[in-house]
């Protein structure tokens, strides 16, 4: 996969899904001031995810949307395969963009996780699929505050994931300014924005979030 200096980046999904991902950060309002802090197509020395700790699964190369591999997880119909880390600069916005493949006949269990998006605080943020459903979600944890989540669905689009197909999904979490209700959760499928969610006080001074960024992505 190859990204651009824009607001994403990419993974891959299959029973097993396929994954491969980049992470970038917003440094301006405009896409032309984006900084792209990794891209992994899987390259030999370029695995980005360091750490693999799949259950079942790892990387392969006979199922891949481009470049050396696709990174793999088998799931059992119950829990997810593994997952991978990958640490990056602290940033109040944070597009990421992944490329997913699910194979024929995947089964969404209760939740399905894909992406956390984790911050230096109690702040983490779950991409997935919910209840049986194939669209993307986000899951917000400890917001609005410490100990509630909140489940944010597609609502301007479609953000079903069908089977044996690689799709591109790109997703953004904008931090609000301390006291105020701008921030911002959206995604995109192929290009086409399906969800788009603004005005949230993700960060609050009374829940001691305050100081939140974003430092790591996990992929599951």
């Amino acid at each position: 996969m190859k990204i651009q200096q824009s607001k994403s980046a990419r993974s891959k999904h299959s029973l097993s899904f396929y994954m491969v991902i980049t992470a970038v950060l917003s440094l301006l309002p405009v896409s032309s001031h984006a900084a792209v802090f990794w891209d992994d197509e899987m390259e030999p020395g370029n695995t980005g995810y360091g750490t693999v700790m799949p259950t079942t699964g790892g990387f392969d190369n006979t199922v891949k949307f481009s470049g050396a591999a696709s990174l793999r997880e088998d799931f059992n119909g119950t829990t997810q395969g593994g997952f991978e880390d990958r640490t990056l600069p602290a940033t109040d916005d944070l597009w990421s963009r992944f490329y997913i493949r699910l194979s024929p006949g995947f089964v969404v269990a209760n939740q399905t996780k894909i992406m956390r998006n984790d911050t230096n605080t109690g702040l983490m943020h779950w991409w997935g699929m919910l209840f049986g459903g194939r669209s993307v979600t986000v899951q917000l944890q400890n917001y609005p505050t410490n100990g509630d989540t909140v489940n944010f669905y597609p609502n301007v689009g479609d953000g079903i994931l069908t089977d044996n197909q690689w799709i591109c999904i790109e997703t953004r979490i904008k931090n609000n300014t301390v006291g105020q209700a701008d921030g911002i959760v959206e995604a995109y499928k192929n290009g086409a924005l399906f969800m788009y969610h603004a005005g949230l006080e993700i960060r609050k001074a009374s829940q001691g979030t305050q100081n939140a960024q974003f430092v790591s992505n996990r992929m599951y």
